[in-house]
């Protein structure tokens, strides 16, 4: 009796075997093929040098020249987000096609209004694809140029959204430092408080010292920990000119700075207070690009000239 009542599980074991096999395979097949994760990073990504951003709300282009990479040709680049664009494109994977149903239509919105990405090595064009993701900004997709399966992209152990990194604007990819030069050739720096003169003051390179003129005693501390304040300061961020920012150009700032190297070249910041009790101060750079500061970042740089002056 149990002999017989094995060889019945036996061969239901044989069965369910069979099934199960049955469905694993002709499952696989009806999903079309296996998911290689790695399938946009089909590249060497150190002999990348330079990436585009293509959008309908513009173009943005890095390129790494010289020692540091830039943004569209003349802004230095923020460091910190370049090292998380690589960090994406390496880390980034494909857990599986979208269904079957939205393929065609997630594919028409990457195109029309996700963010093209190209990826070029020495000259040579590496890799080109299409990112964006559904409306809450929960789930990005990728899509292969000349392609027409899009993927839901992940970064295993992590719960973000891939696409954001490639959907930043010129803005958010620049350096943020205000004054963007080597300090090792700086010449002068002017400050001026339009409605106080009195605070007004020079500070000047004379044998590689910082010389603040028309001071007999300066706080030598005082001095190096502004300079310091000055070369080191960066916006909160940058913002596009608007009516209300045009009108806030047109009125007296509270204070001009205007720092020149050694080649005679000068790098000029102003700052104007958004209300007397505002803790929110809006900055122009160069007399073209708006950039906004929390009270807190420019404190350190908010002193007239009795600042400086030694204790008698």
């Amino acid at each position: 009796m149990q002999e017989k009542r094995n060889k019945r599980l036996a061969v239901l074991l044989v069965f369910l075997l069979g099934i199960t096999t049955f469905v694993f395979w002709f499952g696989k097949r009806d999903s079309g093929h296996e998911i290689d994760p790695a399938i946009f990073r089909q590249y060497d990504l150190k002999a990348i040098d330079e990436i585009t951003l293509e959008s309908p709300l513009g173009r943005t282009v890095l390129k790494y020249e010289g020692a540091r990479w830039k943004v569209n040709g003349n802004l230095n680049a923020n460091s910190d987000m370049i090292e998380v664009l690589f960090a994406t494109l390496q880390q980034a994977e494909a857990r599986r096609p979208v269904a079957l149903s939205d393929r065609d239509s997630i594919a028409s919105v990457l195109q029309k209004s996700g963010v093209k990405v190209s990826l070029r090595g020495a000259g040579e064009t590496k890799t080109v694809f299409f990112a964006g993701g559904n409306e809450s900004k929960t789930q990005a997709y990728f899509l292969q140029e000349n392609a027409g399966v899009p993927y839901i992209m992940t970064i295993p152990g992590y719960r973000v959204y891939v696409s954001g990194i490639f959907e930043l604007s010129e803005s958010g990819w620049r350096d943020k430092f205000v004054f963007g030069f080597n300090w090792r050739n700086f010449h002068r720096l002017e400050t001026r408080f339009p409605k106080k003169p009195i605070d007004d003051f020079e500070i000047e390179m004379d044998d590689g010292l910082p010389v603040f003129k028309g001071l007999q005693e300066v706080d030598t501390t005082k001095l190096n920990n502004f300079l310091d304040e000055i070369s080191l300061l960066t916006a909160d961020d940058f913002s596009s000119t608007s009516p209300s920012l045009d009108s806030l150009g047109k009125t007296v700032p509270l204070v001009s700075f205007s720092v020149s190297d050694v080649a005679g070249k000068a790098y000029v910041l102003q700052l104007y207070p958004v209300s007397d009790k505002s803790l929110q101060y809006f900055g122009l750079i160069n007399a073209t690009q708006w950039a906004r500061f929390n009270k807190n970042r420019i404190s350190g740089i908010l002193h007239g000239r009795s600042f400086f002056q030694k204790p008698l």
